[in-house]
């Protein structure tokens, strides 16, 4: 894993594995932008057969609505079993 976007990505597709995480806390808010980077990868992912998770309800970032230009998003993308994981731990959901 990079920890970045496109290479974790990358690697997700042509090695099978791997997943990306951008969590986000008060610290350390969210830099992915949900129009450009977040959905247009979640949404290549998830009709790959992966998962994608908006890091706060566990739910799938496609789900999220876009309500500004330039809105930020936490980010878990991967293998539904890696994002399950990120859920469950992140997100507080079983």
């Amino acid at each position: 894993s990079s920890g970045a976007l496109v290479p974790d990505v990358y690697q997700q597709f042509t090695k099978q594995q791997g997943v990306f995480a951008n969590p986000t806390s008060p610290a350390s808010p969210a830099k992915l932008r949900l129009a450009f980077e977040a959905a247009p990868f979640g949404l290549l992912v998830e009709k790959a057969g992966g998962s994608t998770s908006d890091g706060v309800t566990g739910g799938s970032v496609l789900d999220v609505e876009i309500t500004a230009v330039d809105q930020r998003t936490a980010l878990c993308i991967g293998s539904s079993q890696e994002v399950d994981r990120f859920n469950s731990m992140i997100c507080m959901i079983e």
